[in-house]
């Protein structure tokens, strides 16, 4: 059983603080949450009322408020882990890649990329049929796999829309490479 808070402090390192770049499509963002896309999402009330206080750090203030915090990580469990059965994989670097790619390019795409590495037909829904295919692969194998989707996700984006390459160096900061779990075993075990 995969666990959500090693997946999600993964993604927030990824995701950064508070960002309102015109060339992102999504606009003004925190942590990844995009008010384009989450214009509802209550943790806006308090981004407003920190950012009307002018502080001299924006990221430093909304980083001390726990309230936005404890928001933020619900809003990423609820819509983005539990909606994809994350916790259902058994290894935990593929729930990881799968919860990272459902925050950056959508819950049914991570899903659609799971399903294709792993064979099984793509309905863009993790279910029982995907997991026990997932869970039955080989780990390694599966996730360069699904990997190799999502860089091809991020390649046909940038052919679509050139602008949108000077995102390439932080779309594939987040394909992160697979560590063989007996080998980091044996490097922490010699290095203890």
């Amino acid at each position: 059983m995969a666990n959500f808070n090693s997946a999600y402090d993964l993604t927030m390192k990824a995701e950064g603080g508070y960002s309102n770049n015109p060339a992102d499509t999504g606009g003004e963002t925190f942590k990844g949450v995009s008010r384009k896309n989450n214009p509802g999402w209550s943790g806006w009330a308090i981004i407003d009322a920190i950012k009307a206080t002018n502080p001299p750090s924006l990221n430093a203030a909304l980083n001390q408020n726990n309230d936005l915090l404890q928001k933020i990580m619900t809003f990423y469990q609820v819509n983005y882990w539990d909606v994809n059965h994350t916790s259902d994989i058994n290894d935990q670097q593929m729930a990881n890649q799968v919860f990272d790619t459902a925050v950056n390019c959508g819950t049914g795409t991570a899903a659609k990329f799971l399903q294709e590495a792993a064979g099984v037909t793509v309905d863009r829904m993790i279910g029982s049929l995907t997991l026990a295919a997932v869970n039955a692969a080989d780990p390694k194998t599966l996730y360069n796999q699904f990997i190799g989707f999502r860089k091809q996700y991020y390649l046909d984006i940038i052919a679509r829309s050139p602008s949108q390459a000077q995102f390439q160096h932080s779309w594939f900061s987040r394909l992160w490479p697979y560590q063989d779990p007996a080998q980091s075993s044996a490097q922490g075990s010699a290095i203890a």
